[in-house]
């Protein structure tokens, strides 16, 4: 058994004891008194060095002890460990805790007399603050190169302060490494993030940590995928080049998990969604009154033959068929609902008088007076005539001269083509049903651009499509460049294509967060700008003839679906079939301008 020889017990060898079991009687066991250096209790299981003759018991760590330490944050000179009661000295008051009268039988002292002392548990604290203290004051020494500041050498801050953090952008109490040459500081946890990390809201490849934005991806603006904030380029990030995914170090580090598919056993599952409409469609989606009405707009038995109206003076007559079966010419100008402005179909009602092409299709002529609609649920909106002055339609920023549903309080204004737009739609993008809403500044999944116009969510994915994305650009479009075939609507990240995309009209880089229309074939890619151009004036209704300065011949305003899709305008080069535009008539001259190169000519633009 170990022994041991104690100053503080100099009559006989002390025994190491591992447990109380071998006190060789339970009567012994009962009498184990406490510690003598620091008088707390012995467990059973403690180890101990006793004398069980003079009943004198020291705690293993107590035996020992140091005969002397050094405390400089509290004493100039050294202490030495002193047997209080040999000689017996009187109670003191430790210098750390200033607990008065302790009876220790061991403390540190700086004479036998103790005028300066530490009681045992003090010194136990103190050395383990010390210790503590020690290990940080040698980490904080160590100097550290890191990838993500590799000009100048990083050194770690012994005191934890609330800085910025130039990793991951956030302000947390915590150790940091600071430049030793600029202002660059990292949290202590940012400098062993992990280099790739797997999300499952992106489950086709791993993110890869990148100490700032590539530069490649420069040109357009980037978005952290949870937080919708705009992405700096000094920033640390995780990011998917190959789909051009980017999130935040810590929106990625703190993602919950993501939405879990809808339970097909749920209500809401399981309505049925082929009633709703289904985007994109095979064509554009830009009447939708007419999509509305379809079932409408043949004749009906109890359709009046002849009506009145409020938008027109005269009375209007039921038109059934064209006139002498009379089918217009794929060349001729588009005839357009005075109402909505898109092309008249039959039947129709429209004015009977010599000389007034006044004309409305039958559905728009009966559009209720007054309607209650979910975007403004404060107010009824009245149907209103705006010939005489031009609004701009709350819903798809359009400027309109015919008719529109106003709110009189508010100022609130929608165009009928978006007053009856679906409430609820059905995406190809999206699994769940898509909900319409008008938010102050809705980021758009597929354009990325902050809207105010109709969109289109689903708020339990944060996903949300402008108008325009969700409904304008049809499946497949034709193109000159891709004869004997239609080009494809593609989404973003077109699978084996990480570079870049060209627009073959403009000749432009292709933003490669936003849909585009792209042929594999041919290798031929557009914008849907390009290619499908949004009409911002195609709720204008104009005829006649103007006189115009930077023309010398009169131009006629006529909407126009030519038999090839080479119409272009004469000034910007764009597309404008189907578009009102200002023609010229004169034999020799084919000069033709769309409304909006028109209104830039004239210096009253209207650009929404």
């Amino acid at each position: 058994m170990e022994e041991m020889n104690h100053f503080a017990h100099q009559e006989h060898p002390l025994k190491l004891i591992e447990n109380r079991n071998e006190i060789g009687d339970d009567e012994e066991k009962a009498k184990v008194a406490g510690c003598y250096a620091c008088e707390e209790s012995i467990s059973l299981s403690g180890s101990a060095y006793a004398c069980t003759e003079c009943r004198f018991f020291l705690h293993k760590a107590c035996a020992q002890l140091p005969l002397t330490i050094n405390l400089p944050s509290i004493f100039q000179h050294p202490l030495k460990l002193i047997n209080r009661r040999t000689p017996r000295l009187k109670s003191f008051v430790c210098d750390v805790c200033l607990l008065v009268g302790l009876t220790h039988g061991l403390c540190y002292g700086d004479s036998d007399e103790v005028v300066f002392g530490v009681c045992i548990k003090c010194h136990v604290v103190e050395s383990a603050r010390k210790s503590e203290a020690d290990a940080i004051k040698e980490e904080a020494m160590v100097k550290l190169k890191h990838k993500g500041h590799p000009k100048h050498t990083l050194t770690l801050q012994l005191r934890p302060g609330a800085i910025l953090c130039d990793a991951c952008k956030t302000e947390e109490k915590d150790l940091f490494y600071l430049c030793d040459s600029c202002d660059f500081c990292i949290h202590k946890g940012c400098t062993n993030l992990a280099p790739t990390l797997d999300l499952p809201h992106h489950p086709k490849h791993s993110l890869v940590l990148v100490y700032s934005l590539p530069d490649h991806f420069f040109n357009y603006p980037q978005y952290c995928e949870f937080c919708k904030i705009y992405i700096r380029r000094n920033e640390w990030l995780y990011h998917c080049a190959n789909c051009r995914y980017f999130t935040h170090i810590k929106c990625a580090l703190n993602a919950g998990p993501p939405t879990p598919p809808e339970d097909p056993s749920t209500s809401a599952a399981n309505e049925d969604t082929n009633d709703l409409l289904h985007f994109p469609m095979s064509v554009p989606f830009t009447d939708s009154l007419k999509q509305l009405h379809l079932k409408e707009s043949s004749l009906d038995n109890n359709d009046e033959v002849e009506i009145t109206h409020p938008s027109h003076d005269h009375p209007l007559i039921l038109t059934a068929k064209p006139q002498d079966n009379n089918i217009p010419d794929v060349n001729d100008p588009i005839e357009v609902c005075y109402g909505c402005v898109r092309p008249l179909s039959f039947p129709n009602y429209s004015c009977c008088e010599d000389g007034c092409s006044f004309t409305l299709h039958k559905y728009c002529a009966q559009l209720p007076l007054t309607l209650k609609h979910q975007l403004h649920p404060d107010h009824s909106l009245d149907l209103v005539d705006t010939f005489m002055y031009r609004c701009e339609c709350t819903g798809c920023y359009s400027w309109g001269n015919t008719f529109v549903y106003r709110c009189e309080t508010c100022g609130f204004h929608l165009c009928p083509n978006c007053a009856y737009l679906p409430n609820i739609i059905k995406h190809k993008t999206h699994n769940h049903p898509l909900i319409q809403v008008i938010d102050p500044q809705p980021l758009c999944k597929a354009c990325t651009r902050w809207n105010t116009c109709i969109s289109y969510v689903c708020k339990a994915c944060e996903f949300q499509l402008c108008m325009f994305c969700a409904m304008r650009s049809p499946l497949s479009l034709g193109h000159r460049f891709c004869r004997g075939h239609e080009i494809p609507l593609t989404y973003p990240p077109v699978e084996d294509h990480p570079e870049d995309f060209y627009c073959d009209i403009c000749e432009k880089e292709m933003h490669p967060k936003r849909p585009l229309y792209h042929c594999h074939d041919c290798k031929n890619s557009f914008h849907l700008d390009c290619l499908s151009p949004v009409d911002f004036f195609a709720n204008i209704f104009y005829k006649g003839t103007e006189i115009v300065s930077y023309h010398k011949h009169p131009l006629t305003y006529v909407r126009r679906q030519k038999g090839t899709p080479k119409y272009v305008c004469s000034v910007c080069n764009k597309n404008i079939n189907g578009y009102l535009v200002l023609e010229c008539r004169a034999r020799v001259c084919n000069f033709t301008i769309c409304f909006l190169c028109h209104r830039i000519k004239i210096g009253r633009a209207w650009v929404v």
